[in-house]
């Protein structure tokens, strides 16, 4: 939770949790704030490899339940493989992937954008290249932006 504390103040996390462990209830998931943060460049890589074996939805929930539900180290190269062999992708592919600087740059150059957006964490939403929404948001504030940018006709109209 140090991490946490660092970027949003503990004041805000004190808030914070809860809530996020409420709303990811009504959909299923169990957030847990206990894991460990690390570099997570091999897991963005590993979500790249993914996609071009037809399964980055599957890549991606896995990361995300791995970190977010079961505190796993999503920086450690052993976790990782283990996320790509539970959703069928195969081991030696995947270690030698690994092994690899494939999507380094990619990834990098992701990242660089990302900044040069305003976006410093996640989630993170560009809609439109007019407007950044980040962090879990309200509904209201995705109606507000969606009737903002002409996609939701308003309420009050």
């Amino acid at each position: 939770m140090e991490m946490y504390n660092q970027k949003f103040g503990k004041e805000r996390v004190e808030k914070m949790v809860p809530y996020m462990k409420e709303q990811g209830a009504k959909v299923g998931i169990k957030f847990s704030y206990g894991g460990k943060v690390g570099n997570t460049l091999n897991s963005h890589r590993l979500v790249q490899f993914a996609k071009e074996k037809g399964k980055v939805d599957e890549m991606v929930e896995k990361i995300m339940s791995y970190y977010f539900e079961q505190e796993k180290d999503i920086s450690d190269l052993k976790v990782l493989k283990a996320a790509a062999a539970e959703v069928g992708l195969d081991e030696k592919e995947t270690e030698e992937f690994l092994e690899s600087e494939k999507h380094v740059d990619t990834i990098n150059d992701q990242v660089r954008e990302a900044y040069m957006l305003g976006i410093t964490g996640v989630p993170a939403f560009v809609i439109n290249q007019k407007e950044l929404l980040s962090g879990a948001q309200e509904t209201d504030t995705w109606e507000e932006v969606l009737e903002d940018l002409g996609y939701l006709k308003s309420s009050d109209s």
